[in-house]
This record gives C-alpha cells, structure tokens and sequence, in this order.
C-alpha cells in the first residue's frame, strides 16, 4: 500500500444509519434552529485528546489495514503515528501546515505542505477542521452562523439541508419545495448554461449543498452527505456504534466515501480507545538522511 493511501486512514469509517432496524415512527417537527441547537450542544468540551484506532482505507488502486495513534490539541494540533506492527509513518497537521514523515524501508522520506497539496494527492477533500470533526464524529462543515438551513423528516430521522439559492436550483434541476433529503444531486444544466452559472460563483462555498441525517431518538449526528457541485464531488460520512463516553455520546463507527472526477475513495475507522485531558506531546524529529519531498 502507497504513502498516500495511508494517509487517507485519518479521514474516516464505516457505519450505518442506525444501529438496530426501528419500527416506523411519528416525529415532532422541529425548526432547523432547534435541531443545530441539539447537535451544538452535544459538541464535547475538550482541550487535549488521545485516541486508538483501527483503520482501513481504499484510494488510488490501493487499499491496507493499519493502527493509528492520534494525539490532538482542540484547534491547533493533530499528531498520528500510523503502524503496520511497527511504526510506518508519522503526520503532523496544523490549521494551515501538513507534515509526513514516511519510515517505510525503501520509501523514507518527510513531506511539507499544505492542505491543498494533500488534496490532490489523496483525491479528496481534506482540511484541518474536516479532520478534527471526523475525528471527534461532528457533523461536517455545519456553520449556521454562515448559512440557512431547513428540517425535513424522513423515515425515523430528522434532515437539515442548506437552504440553495436560485442558481443551484438550476443546475440540479430542483426546487427546494419538492426536493426529497435522499435525492443524487448532479448538474442537469446543457453545458453552456451550466458552465456560465459555474463561472459566475463567487466561492466554492455558494455551490456546496449540505444534508445532514439526526436520529430522531437519540439525536445522534448518523449521516453527512455535502456535494460540491463546483468540483462535481459528492463526500459522505456515515456514523454508527454510538455510546457515552467522558465526552458524551460518540461514534465508534465511522464510514467516510468520496467520489469526484478524480476517483473513489473509501475509508473505515473504528475507535478503540479515548483518553481525554491527559497532557500530549507530539514528536516529530526529522532523521538528516531523509529525502525532502514536495509532492506525495
């Protein structure tokens, strides 16, 4: 298995809606303001957090199995150490710096980046915040300070979409009054049409739509679907197992799938282990013989 499939294990794991098949039930409606209350007050209060995990992880022709190490300081630092029996590489991200360092024999080297350089090697969306959030099993990119929302109910689960606004009507080829929560979202538009529209948005923000399932029970955050109509990418996280933990009620299934014009990638991450407030440190020596690379 290739370094950058590797790296690809911290983005995720497979779940499922819920846990156990439930009986159909009726739901209360409630406003979208009240179900991103819910999901914000569930959000753990953290400043320091080690977790174990086992992963696997399909990109690129490749696929592996793996452990992983993670240390994480809330905001500024995540630390993993990758195993494969013994120590195959080690990852250091920063809201804005990436670095890897492959132990691999026959392939050492240590990488230094950004965001946007592992994005296109891994062929999938990838940020400091979507990690930590995959990582801690929040809903991603959920910002109600930036965008509207509506709520939905949909088979035992509450559903919160972004309000979209008349140009990503027309390239889907929607309303947002007839739009059901499970609808593939691809453009419709003739080429033209559709290239002027893409061509006229003013950031990648405006032409992503974001769906968001919540158990209708436990309000569990169990599934993201966000398509990025700008790239043509559709990213979905799946989250199942959950329990009470010191952080509250978490994931230990994580299920995250990327598909975009660039390929597939799939990923599964089962945590084994939290260990929350203990006091980290996150090594990251760069052995003198390593080859320095710029590109994965």
């Amino acid at each position: 298995m290739g370094m950058a499939a590797a790296i690809l294990l911290f983005t995720s794991s497979t779940g499922c809606l819920t846990s156990t098949r439930r009986t159909q039930q009726t739901l209360t409606n409630h406003e979208a303001e009240a179900l991103i209350d819910s999901l914000q007050a569930r959000s753990p209060e953290w400043h320091m957090l080690g977790l174990r995990l086992e992963a696997s992880a399909e990109a690129m022709n490749q696929s592996g199995s793996f452990t992983m190490n993670v240390r994480m300081a809330k905001d500024s630092v995540i630390w993993m150490s990758i195993t494969y029996g013994v120590e195959a590489a080690r990852v250091l991200l920063t809201p804005d710096s990436v670095l890897v360092l492959s132990k691999l024999p026959g392939n050492r080297f240590v990488f230094q980046g950004d965001y946007a350089m592992l994005e296109s090697a891994l062929k999938a969306p990838l940020d400091f915040g979507l990690v930590q959030s995959i990582l801690l099993g929040e809903p991603l990119y959920l910002r109600p300070d930036q965008e509207d929302y509506v709520s939905k109910i949909q088979e035992g689960h509450y559903v919160l979409m972004t309000k979209y606004d008349r140009n990503v009507r027309k390239l889907v080829g929607a309303d947002e009054k007839t739009f059901v929560p499970d609808d593939s979202l691809s453009i419709v538009l003739k080429d033209k049409k559709a290239e002027r529209l893409l061509e006229k948005a003013e950031d990648d923000e405006e032409l992503l739509v974001k769906r968001y399932w919540v158990d209708g029970m436990t309000y569990d955050p169990v599934r993201d679907v966000i398509d990025d109509l700008l790239r043509q990418r559709t990213l979905q996280v799946e989250r199942g197992d959950f329990e009470e933990t010191e952080l509250g009620r978490l994931p230990n299934r994580i299920h995250m799938k990327a598909l975009g014009p660039e390929g597939r990638f799939d990923a599964l991450v089962i945590v084994k282990r939290r260990r929350p407030e203990r006091v980290y440190d996150f090594p990251f020596t760069i052995p003198d013989n390593f080859e320095r690379r710029t590109s994965l």
